[in-house]
């Protein structure tokens, strides 16, 4: 699971995932779309053609979600539609009104959807029963919340918190920076993005830009918060943070990830489970300690 983006949830109740098992996961697989069907969502195996739904090692929990979108070009459906539009205008002698335009369009699309073109979309559902934590592989919350509240409705109960500190994250990182304060393993990288809370959408960008350089100094100085910053763990992952605790553009050093190639693992589900155990340690351990890091921060 040497994945590129996490949203981060912490459990209220540890208890509710016991009952995540096979069977319960067997209710939610993945079917694909049938000819009418324009998106279908579920659970498929981690383990690529395997009857398991999910991997479960020493408190580590993996499940993989699916979605099946068909995709239509705009101007395909404009092209048909306008087509209908034209013989239905002609055989009425008279215009189309909106809503008969618009009805047209769904009609055009349910015939078009058989032709479609499937996009397919993976998700890692990693839960983490020791640090109490469910981080779903995306930087997209409308996604996380989608694939959650699927696993709740089966659950029947599934309270969530997303990951979070009592302090605004941007004045934090801002501090952290600006004071050039120092919590290692942890260092703050030379990629981030600014912007002054009182003055809009105004965005500045830094790249391969010492984050204690003069220029910087100046940009906090005139009130300018960081929002995303790159921070490296020198114990083997970066990742650039923003201001809602989304992990983006996660890199695993090449010796982190080549650890296991020396391991006899022949088999395909080994090397995903060997692959997955290592993975979620070393991101558990840079989860739980920058947060422990960021409550310190004033």
């Amino acid at each position: 699971m040497f994945c590129k983006n996490l949203i981060i949830y912490e459990i209220n109740n540890i208890d509710i995932l016991n009952n995540i098992n096979n069977e319960l996961l067997q209710k939610i697989t993945f079917t694909p779309c049938s000819p009418s069907d324009s998106v279908r969502g579920g659970f498929i195996s981690p383990l690529g053609n395997s009857d398991e739904l999910m991997i479960d090692i020493q408190g580590q929990m993996l499940l993989k979600y699916q979605t099946e979108q068909k995709t239509i070009p705009a101007d395909v459906i404009n092209r048909a539609l306008n087509e209908k539009i034209e013989k239905q205008e002609l055989a009425l002698c008279r215009k189309l009104g909106k809503c008969e335009k618009s009805s047209l369009k769904d009609e055009v699309i349910i015939e078009l959807l058989p032709r479609a073109f499937s996009k397919f979309n993976q998700f890692n559902v990693w839960i983490n029963k020791r640090d109490k934590f469910i981080a779903i592989t995306t930087s997209s919350f409308k996604q996380a919340e989608y694939i959650l509240a699927i696993l709740r409705k089966e659950l029947g109960s599934l309270a969530l918190t997303p990951l979070s500190i009592d302090k605004p994250l941007e004045q934090i990182m801002t501090t952290w920076a600006k004071e050039n304060l120092n919590f290692p393993p942890f260092v703050l990288g030379d990629q981030a993005e600014l912007k002054d809370p009182l003055e809009g959408n105004g965005i500045i960008s830094c790249k391969n830009q010492e984050i204690n350089s003069h220029e910087m100094l100046a940009h906090f100085d005139s009130g300018k918060w960081i929002t995303k910053i790159r921070i490296i763990d020198d114990r083997g992952v970066s990742y650039v943070l923003d201001n809602n605790f989304v992990f983006k553009n996660i890199k695993f050093d090449q010796s982190v990830i080549d650890e296991n190639e020396d391991a006899s693992l022949d088999d395909k589900k080994a090397r995903i489970k060997a692959d997955f155990f290592l993975a979620s340690n070393v991101l558990s351990k840079t989860i739980t300690e920058l947060k422990d890091v960021l409550d310190k921060i004033i």
